[in-house]
């Protein structure tokens, strides 16, 4: 471990990742390079506050600002970010362990890809599961993985590694492959975490407050579907087209 300084505060580091950090930090402002790592592992295991660390250390002017809890936020952080600046993507209130919700943040991804490169940003991205990310984030666009296996305690894999763990392991979500090397860190939190804890506490309500409006105009919509279809009023092709909807959805949605 090694002692390094962010403000007024000290803490520690990995020495092997602080060296793969350094390397990351001249490749990004000297290369024209950017940084996509992905963070993974059980909540409650230390992601938020590890990917804080690292983004502190790559990006001295860091802050709560440029941490996201939504794919929305995620896109509008990115958009107006300064070049070679770091973003945190936390998963803590979206339940990214969904395949819906995987689906939607890996279309906002693949979005802003070209905007991460040209801007040459650091991105650190907290998510539970790596084998349910898109083929094209998880093996090619991300540059690294880092997969915390117990409160404290993570495992380091570089870009080849880093694919090798996705096709070797994808069938059966498992992190058999080994990684490049193994470390330790510590439990600072490098914000504020009072102000932290109400950002999110806001995300989680605004993201409740949609869940709920999207599950009432579903329910609406599958009532309109049945009388439809029901009193032949359309056609299930019809009714597909109209609601942007798949003839299979359509066909559940009656039965």
């Amino acid at each position: 471990m090694v002692k390094v300084t962010s403000g007024k505060h000290c803490y520690y580091l990995d020495g092997y990742l602080k060296s793969n950090l350094d390397v990351s930090i001249k490749e990004v402002k000297k290369k024209d390079y950017d940084r996509f790592i992905l963070l993974v592992g059980k909540e409650g295991f230390g992601k938020t506050t590890f990917s804080f660390q690292c983004a502190k250390y790559c990006d001295e002017s860091f802050n709560l600002d440029r941490v996201y809890f939504t794919p929305e936020q995620f896109l509008e952080g990115v958009e107006s970010a300064e070049k070679y600046t770091a973003h945190v993507f936390d998963e803590t209130v979206w339940g990214l362990g969904s395949r819906q919700a995987m689906t939607k943040i890996n279309r906002v991804l693949i979005k802003v890809m070209s905007e991460m490169r040209s801007k040459n940003l650091f991105i650190f991205m907290n998510i539970p599961n790596f084998f349910m990310m898109d083929w094209y984030v998880a093996q090619h666009r991300s540059t690294g993985l880092l997969y915390i296996y117990r409160r404290g305690f993570f495992g380091s894999y570089d870009y080849p590694t880093k694919k090798k763990l996705f096709r070797e392991g994808k069938k059966f979500h498992s992190y058999k492959v080994p990684p490049n090397f193994i470390g330790r860190f510590v439990k600072f939190f490098p914000l504020d975490k009072e102000s932290y804890e109400k950002k999110k506490q806001d995300a989680i309500n605004k993201w409740l407050k949609l869940e709920r409006q999207e599950s009432i105009w579903k329910q609406h919509r599958d009532i309109l579907v049945k009388e439809c279809i029901n009193k032949k009023l359309m056609s299930r092709k019809e009714v597909s087209e109209l609601l942007n909807i798949s003839i299979m959805q359509v066909g559940r949605i009656i039965t």
